[in-house]
């Protein structure tokens, strides 16, 4: 039975109820000095949330952490294993109630790891900074209405949010838009990217594609690896978003386009590295990355007229992503109808070029 999403008020029981798990997990454990923490939405006062108490389990090591499975899923959790995040282990409490939410979460991780210490400075972040953490709520409040009873997508839609969080928290600025020349590592990059990502979804996949502007030889580009990854379904592909988070992706829910999965990849910097869009092969938006891409892989005159406001608009709004994709609408546009494209260009499906 699917479950009905629900952001509520801040209540401020949430801490007591971490509290009185916190201890469960402690005595079934046998260990009264383990440490758990309350992280989420729940641990931050004022903050409406999912009524879900999510909590952060620390131990030693990844494989110390085996001897603790058994005892928390006595107390009636289920395990999931590491769940999309390499190198955490995570459980849920399902409610009784069906059709209701988890009643908590519990992740497991090694000391040090980096997942964790996001959760926790994230937390501590909201925490301490009111504006923030009203912009989160709200954006919360408008994914539970668009998402009422899927929760993957309304996580997926607070992926960019949270990504430029850790950003400020981290002392980095917005990443600008940068253009740069075009580089015969580009397609080289795809094929060593596509192999792995190959490897991790298996059969469940048409194919991979190299789109965008880094598939265009010749073509000044964001040194960014656009890739599509062509599916049957939407909705068939739902197991494949955790292992391709495992591959290191961040996962963003449609991001503006319906019926599609989209990823992001950073490097240890935070740079974006790589985009992957999951869509339905047969779908207008595969066919329009298809369109771009090939027509200007045949038309060197557009390639370069397209390079060339590319290079103009990063030098001009390099720090205004706003304006640089608003800036490329009108030659896109054009460059789609002259490739055969009828209609309107969604603005969203502009802005991932």
């Amino acid at each position: 039975m699917p479950k009905t999403l629900r952001v509520v008020e801040s209540d401020p029981r949430w801490p007591s109820f971490f509290d009185a798990e916190a201890a469960r997990i402690r005595a079934v454990c046998q260990d009264p000095n383990l440490v758990i923490e309350h992280v989420g939405s729940t641990a931050v006062p004022g903050l409406p949330a999912k009524p879900i108490v999510d909590m952060a389990l620390f131990v030693p090591t990844f494989e110390a952490g085996e001897a603790y499975i058994d005892p928390i899923r006595s107390l009636g959790y289920d395990y999931h294993g590491v769940a999309g995040v390499p190198g955490r282990r995570y459980f849920d409490l399902p409610n009784p109630v069906a059709g209701e939410l988890d009643l908590f979460h519990l992740h497991m991780y090694p000391a040090g790891h980096a997942d964790a210490a996001r959760l926790l400075a994230f937390r501590d972040h909201l925490r301490t900074h009111p504006a923030e953490r009203e912009a989160y709520a709200a954006l919360k409040r408008d994914l539970v209405a668009r998402y009422p009873s899927d929760i993957l997508l309304y996580i997926g839609g607070k992926t960019a949010f949270i990504r430029r969080a850790y950003r400020a928290i981290a002392g980095l600025p917005p990443a600008p838009a940068e253009v740069v020349p075009y580089s015969a590592e580009w397609p080289l990059e795809f094929e060593r990217e596509a192999a792995r990502l190959r490897e991790a979804v298996g059969e469940s996949a048409i194919g991979i594609e190299h789109v965008g502007s880094t598939a265009v030889p010749g073509l000044s580009a964001k040194p960014i690896i656009d890739m599509m990854l062509a599916v049957e379904d939407f909705d068939a592909a739902r197991p494949l978003v955790h292992r391709i988070e495992e591959l290191g992706y961040w996962y963003c829910g449609e991001n503006g386009i319906p019926r599609r999965h989209y990823f992001i990849k950073e490097d240890d910097a935070g740079n974006v590295t790589h985009h992957l869009h999951t869509l339905e092969d047969a779908s207008l938006e595969a066919r329009k990355h298809r369109l771009f891409r090939d027509h200007l892989r045949a038309h060197p005159a557009d390639r370069d007229a397209y390079g060339e406001l590319k290079l103009r608009l990063a030098a001009a709004h390099g720090q205004d992503r706003a304006a640089y994709q608003e800036g490329k609408t009108a030659l896109i546009e054009r460059i789609l109808r002259d490739a055969g494209w009828e209609g309107e260009v969604p603005s969203a499906e502009r802005d991932r070029r």
